[in-house]
């Protein structure tokens, strides 16, 4: 038999044909499979199988013609020579085998794509669930060096990481430190601690620095990471890591590091579910911070002296040549906060100036007429308030001339007054302590503050608010309307509004400010 008796139906087939005798000697070739074998056609007709083929990974076609004409069979192999898997199908007839050789390769790679986003999806659903979990144990943490613990206890002894660790920021000075760590990784721990104090390539270092994400994909390829860490990391098998900075508002609180063996690294969507594990834990400690103070026995009361003409409001007082004082502030889920500020005579000079400025993005004429005006503004800038309340304090009180900013904050007593001073000053021009005083905390029992606040309604106030609660007008949908109510008082609609706005008034007065339910009129 030779190449020029090769049927044409199979010298013009789609697939790779070889026909060759019992032995093995190749007698004739068609052109598609010399193309999946990457040969000319003439280099295989005349050859044996064995040294016309190139070498599978496994060698099962080779040795199929060892022992004889080889029985029908169907190989699938992949051979390293030509970087190809093929799948080969024998087929004898006493003295001649035919050989059928098909290129699988983009099936295998195709199936390997699969395998890889179905291995990475059901690792995105571990990551996922575990992610939940942590954020329900961190959210009812009651100390800071709870949320560190939880945080790297759950990370470091899962199957998806090796090892995990806190590094606490110093709001002084900036320095990081071990606050937690879990997993099998002693030496790591030893070479990060060792390397924080000296080195400014150490990962966890450039995330805090940069207050972003910092992900090594390759850990062994990563030239800038010091060289003990590397040698740490790979003795443990860690591959790859993520820096995440724990980040509420403009304060760093310190930075959560991970490390894992797989070696293809951290996805987008895993990185972006350690974020919001890090956003959520800065989140935590802000709002422990703010806990502490809401129920703390004694506080300490600071007044700071800002001296930086930048500030919007000192911007806008010095235009307007008069004092400005902050009534609150709320800052809303976009981390955007609306102030609420006095402004005596000059009003539409204190609006044209904010509304020029570039941090502020809104503002309203509140109240008009005989009292001071009520300004609503809102700040998409970072200010001293807002730092202040991102470090947990509470904003009681500022005023802003055109010299500088003067604001009362109440801090836990706890509390180092040298970082809250060092994280405004580290944002604004020159931060002076004008005062600092510890008081102690009266608590209200709940029979006192209804008593306060039933001394401070009128009889008629009381009246109206109890109907309006009992029909249900404060209900969605309203179950009674105001006329509704004002029909079972036998009174005018518009003296029932009169009443409801004056004692929710008194309500929310009692709720938000100490001091003035006793103030407040009829």
């Amino acid at each position: 038999m030779n190449d020029i008796c090769m049927d044409d139906s199979l010298r013009q087939a789609p697939v790779g044909v070889l026909e060759a005798t019992a032995e093995g000697e190749i007698e004739a070739a068609n052109p598609a499979a010399a193309t999946v074998l990457d040969v000319a056609p003439e280099e295989l007709v005349g050859r044996d199988v064995a040294s016309a083929l190139p070498r599978s990974a496994d060698g099962t076609l080779r040795e199929a013609f060892t022992t004889g004409p080889p029985d029908e069979r169907s190989i699938e192999e992949y051979y390293p020579e030509i970087d190809r898997w093929l799948q080969i199908d024998l087929l004898g007839d006493g003295d001649e085998v035919r050989i059928y050789v098909r290129d699988r390769t983009n099936c295998h790679e195709r199936k390997q794509r699969i395998d890889r986003l179905e291995r990475r999806l059901e690792r995105l659903e571990s990551i996922d669930s575990l992610v939940a979990t942590v954020l329900r144990k961190i959210i009812d943490a009651s100390a800071r060096e709870e949320v560190w613990r939880t945080v790297c206890d759950r990370l470091g002894t899962t199957d998806l990481y090796e090892f995990a660790w806190i590094g606490e920021r110093d709001l002084t000075d900036g320095r990081l430190q071990v606050a937690a760590s879990a997993g099998d990784a002693p030496e790591m721990l030893d070479a990060l601690s060792d390397r924080l104090e000296t080195d400014t390539n150490v990962p966890e270092r450039v995330a805090v620095e940069n207050e972003a994400t910092r992900v090594v994909q390759t850990i062994a390829d990563e030239n800038d990471m010091p060289r003990e860490l590397r040698v740490a990391a790979f003795g443990h098998g860690l591959q790859s890591s993520i820096a995440v900075p724990l980040v509420y508002g403009e304060t760093v609180y310190g930075v959560m590091g991970v490390y894992a063996a797989r070696e293809d690294g951290f996805s987008e969507q895993e990185v972006a579910s350690l974020e919001t594990l890090g956003a959520l834990a800065g989140f935590a400690v802000n709002a422990i911070q703010q806990a502490d103070l809401l129920f703390a026995d004694t506080v300490t009361e600071l007044t700071l002296s800002v001296q930086d003409d930048g500030i919007p409001f000192v911007v806008a007082a010095e235009a307007a040549d008069e004092p400005l004082s902050l009534d609150g502030a709320v800052v809303r889920e976009d981390e955007t906060v609306v102030c609420y500020l006095r402004a005596a005579d000059a009003t539409e000079a204190v609006m044209s100036t904010l509304a020029e400025h570039p941090a502020i993005s809104t503002v309203r004429a509140v109240q008009e007429g005989d009292e001071t005006p009520l300004l609503e503004v809102g700040v998409s800038g970072e200010t001293p308030i807002t730092a202040l309340s991102n470090w947990g304090a509470t904003i009681t009180a500022a005023t802003y001339t055109s010299r500088g900013a003067e604001v009362t904050a109440d801090l836990p007593a706890d509390g180092d007054v040298r970082d809250v001073v060092e994280t405004v000053s580290d944002g604004f021009g020159e931060t002076e302590i004008l005062t600092k005083e510890t008081r102690a905390r009266e608590p209200e029992t709940m029979e006192a503050f209804r008593n306060d606040l039933a001394e401070a309604l009128t009889d008629k106030q009381r009246n109206v608010l109890k109907t309006a609660h009992l029909s249900d007008y404060f209900t969605s949908p309203r179950g009674s309307t105001s006329e509704e109510v004002a029909d079972a008082l036998d009174i005018a609609g518009p003296t029932v509004l009169y009443h409801l706005r004056n004692a929710q008034r008194k309500l929310l007065d009692a709720f938000f400010d100490e001091d003035a339910v006793s103030e407040a009129g009829d």
